[in-house]
């Protein structure tokens, strides 16, 4: 088991049940043994909205992504050929495709039960514009772990630091070689008569401007390296703060669940103690009933014995008088 598959599994889930499920997920990892991959699990961040809508597209609605990726793909052909022809074509196309591709984003949150507010269709809609205008930034959208929307100015490299969940499924570094040009191979911010005349200032056997040439392209080099550590930075502080707010959600579902343990034995313990009480009641009602049987039982005793002694006396009482009768029946018949 990988990062990106485990990634694969989470963004899937529709964002509000993210967190949950990360955090569900880290625990298991860490019970098997997967420690590294659970702190790396751990850190995973909450998708935006936008960022998920497109995730969905992407793992569920490959066609309209697709042909919008492949059409971004020959935009940019026609850009580097200069083919003003072939562009407005295409660009006719993406009139169409873009607000379908965005459309069915919509409906696949939808049926997820995720609202797609307008806003964050607009985030949609520029993160597909972004993907059609650079390499790198398609890749990220087909991937489907965006946690982010992507910005694009056609103008520079789009910025992928902290969007994709798992960048190493890019397969390469998230700004292009040869620095920040537009998809149609200029320098970034110059038009096709600077370019013609820059190139020809590089072919001009003029050593100086070929110095100046050469330390403009330096400074630019300098200006692009600071701007990758900066993006380094920022996607450092991102990855710290979601290892923490995960500590921090794992540590608030450990306390709602202790805390409902905590109820949960109070609970126990309030039923034993009233159970223990009414037992208690009926013991000392039945240790007071028991005392009166038992008085009951040493009168009936009493009255026993008294009715004993009566019947002996009566029994004697009765055998004395039937011996007297029976002599005055004796001296009775003697006298004839």
């Amino acid at each position: 088991m990988d990062l990106a598959a485990v990634a694969a599994e989470l963004y899937a889930r529709p964002p509000g049940a993210f967190t949950a499920a990360r955090n569900d997920r880290v625990k298991q990892l860490r019970r098997e043994g997967h420690r590294e991959l659970a702190q790396r699990v751990a850190r995973l961040a909450k998708p935006s909205v936008s960022a998920w809508a497109v995730n969905a597209l992407a793992v569920g609605r490959t066609g309209a992504l697709g042909d919008l990726v492949s059409l971004g793909a020959q935009l940019r052909e026609a850009q580097e050929a200069l083919d003003s022809a072939r562009l407005r074509a295409l660009s006719k196309d993406r009139t169409q495709l873009l607000p379908d591709a965005v459309a069915a984003a919509r409906a696949a949150a939808g049926e997820a039960g995720v609202a797609v507010s307008d806003a964050a269709a607009a985030e949609i809609e520029q993160t597909l514009r972004a993907a059609m205008g650079d390499e790198q930034a398609s890749r990220a959208v087909q991937s489907g772990l965006l946690v982010r929307a992507l910005e694009g100015n056609g103008l520079e490299p789009v910025d992928l630091s902290g969007a994709v969940a798992v960048p190493e499924v890019l397969g390469g570094p998230s700004v292009p070689r040869g620095g920040p040009t537009q998809a149609g191979g200029r320098l970034a911010g110059t038009s096709n008569g600077d370019t013609g005349r820059r190139d020809s200032t590089v072919r001009t056997d003029n050593g100086e401007r070929s110095q100046d040439a050469g330390g403009r392209r330096r400074t630019q080099d300098a200006k692009r390296k600071a701007e990758e550590e900066r993006r380094r930075a920022a996607q450092l502080r991102r990855e710290e703060r979601a290892e923490a707010e995960a500590d921090r959600d794992e540590a608030a579902q450990a306390l709602d669940e202790a805390q409902a343990e905590l109820a949960g034995t109070e609970r126990d313990a309030a039923d034993a103690a009233a159970r223990a009480r009414r037992l208690a009641d009926e013991l000392e009602g039945l240790r007071a009933r028991i005392t009166e049987l038992e008085e009951d039982l040493a009168a009936a005793q009493r009255e026993a014995a008294a009715a004993e002694r009566a019947r002996g006396l009566a029994a004697r009482l009765v055998e004395r008088e039937l011996r007297a009768v029976t002599k005055a029946q004796e001296r009775l018949a003697a006298l004839g």
